[in-house]
């Protein structure tokens, strides 16, 4: 019997495709045996960089990967931030997935391009997502009361990182999470600080399932002064002992000068196995 195939979705706009590269790399390499279909969602890419994508995927590692393009009046009153920002439009384009991909695919694993993975992933793919919107993991600023009172939801439901999703798209059809998603956007746009993550949370503070902290590794869990709840301490620092997942959250990235993430060594020895050897 084949295996099942991981179905990851990832979102990215020109200036991201490389980077985009890198964190697949890392992907294949640390989950050989696995079969991928890589679902990629853009407003718009050149067809040089769409070649280099399916030469990457297809070709150096013989994983499937197929093209979604969004509609970009949908998201181009959105909130945003400044120019220059890490962040750009293209991070609102995980609320389509599921209008996007076809009703065949019942779940998928949405992943942030500022990662690397450097273990299986396989446990979590088998995460149980009955009756659950999405798997996630705590969010580094799970601790700020500011979250909830902007959100108007309790704190107990805690506060997700929006980096490392898995969605389970029957149930965001069903609930119509696209269009809730927008109308909340239209209404609380001014209420909004980490936009897309906000939405999501708003939305599903009270329909997700934690993953333990090993799958998303975030820069603030790294830090002598955490803003985590409390009560999760514990369990973070057994969980760093054994990350699966690296997120370079933030605004100093691994590839930048000024960058001192302790993980800093590892995106580099990633970069080097891809086409592209100089990232600026």
């Amino acid at each position: 019997m084949p295996k099942e195939t991981i179905h990851i979705a990832c979102n990215i706009d020109t200036s991201y495709v490389k980077y985009c590269i890198v964190m697949l790399t890392s992907l294949f390499e640390n989950n050989q045996n696995v079969s991928f279909h890589i679902h990629i969602i853009t407003e718009k890419l050149s067809s040089e960089s769409k070649s280099k994508i399916v030469e990457f995927i297809e070709n150096r590692y013989h994983q499937k990967v197929q093209f979604y393009y969004v509609d970009i009046n949908l998201v181009k009153d959105c909130p945003r931030y400044a120019a220059g920002s890490h962040i750009s439009l293209a991070a609102y384009y995980r609320i389509f997935l599921g209008n996007l991909l076809p009703l065949e695919i019942h779940k998928v694993l949405y992943l942030d391009c500022d990662l690397v993975v450097i273990g299986s992933i396989e446990e979590l793919w088998k995460t149980n997502l009955k009756n659950f919107s999405v798997a996630c993991v705590e969010d580094m600023w799970s601790g700020k009361e500011d979250n909830y009172k902007r959100l108007h939801y309790p704190s107990s439901d805690s506060y997700f990182n929006s980096g490392v999703l898995l969605i389970n798209l029957d149930y965001w059809r069903e609930k119509k999470l696209m269009y809730k998603a927008l109308d909340y956007i239209a209404k609380n746009g001014n209420n909004l600080v980490f936009y897309d993550q906000d939405v999501l949370n708003a939305l599903l503070h009270n329909s997700r399932v934690f993953l333990p902290f090993r799958y998303n590794v975030q820069d603030g869990f790294l830090r002598r002064k955490r803003r985590i709840r409390s009560e999760s301490i514990e369990m973070l620092d057994q969980e760093l002992l054994h990350p699966v997942i690296i997120h370079y959250t933030g605004g100093k990235k691994p590839w930048q000068y000024k960058s001192l993430h302790p993980y800093k060594s590892l995106y580099f020895y990633y970069l080097d196995l891809t086409p592209w050897l100089m990232i600026q």
